[in-house]
């Protein structure tokens, strides 16, 4: 387990990009998000993990569980808008599961060049990591080993100076089960894999979240596992 103060410490470091694993979220923020919008949105996006998982299975109730997230989320300060969701197509051979992600999170943000980039080098955080690929893979992984399901949030400023959010919420599912371990850098066998992704997008109001703040802070001590940053 990580020492949460300690990765904290990392997230709060000004003008520079910062990735973070909590649960199955992977969170990117932007060098202009500053020190305490980071660490509010982290334990926020890393406590509605804990209860969705809880609430729900992520492999047979997919909608069920992305429905309370965002729900869990607008009390938390956030208002999310435009919510879109899609079955991708496998069209390519030898694929990994990272390289799904990144093609699938790509379409998502397919507007935003730079955005598309940012999901790209957040993956490939992930892949050279160990330690980060070994805590996605823990938790990301159903209990059948029949889907891997991952949520990816993309976090910056807007020139208003408000916190933005692009969400990608990215499911695949298997025909038979696979090994946990691994499986982000596993060849995927096309025919046997479906994808399935749900985007939004969301502003955040830390004035909101101030109500929340040390009951979430609290709860993130006592209810998360690991945490990692980069």
């Amino acid at each position: 387990m990580a020492d949460i103060k300690v990765e904290m410490e990392k997230i709060r470091k000004e003008g520079q990009e910062r990735v973070a694993a909590t649960g199955q979220a992977l969170c990117v923020f932007a060098d202009n998000v500053p020190a305490d919008v980071a660490q509010d949105i982290l334990c926020g996006l890393g406590l509605m993990t804990a209860l969705a998982n809880k609430k729900f299975n992520k492999e047979t109730q997919q909608r069920e569980w992305y429905n309370f997230y965002n729900d869990g989320l607008s009390k938390f300060g956030w208002t999310m808008t435009g919510a879109a969701h899609a079955e991708d197509a496998i069209d390519e051979d030898n694929l990994t599961l990272a390289d799904l992600i990144t093609k699938s999170v790509t379409i998502s943000v397919s507007a935003d060049p730079r955005r598309a980039a940012c999901a790209k080098r957040a993956l490939q955080i992930v892949v050279q990591k160990p330690e980060v690929k070994a805590h996605l893979e823990k938790h990301s992984h159903s209990e059948s080993g029949k889907s891997s399901t991952f949520v990816i949030a993309q976090c910056e400023m807007t020139p208003q100076g408000l916190p933005a959010m692009h969400m990608t919420s990215f499911q695949a599912s298997y025909d038979s089960k696979i090994e946990r371990e691994g499986a982000l850098t596993r060849k995927v066998d096309k025919t046997s894999t479906r994808v399935y992704r749900a985007s939004q997008q969301g502003t955040f109001s830390a004035r909101h979240f101030d109500a929340a703040r040390e009951l979430v802070n609290e709860k993130i001590k006592k209810d998360l596992g690991d945490f990692f940053t980069s």
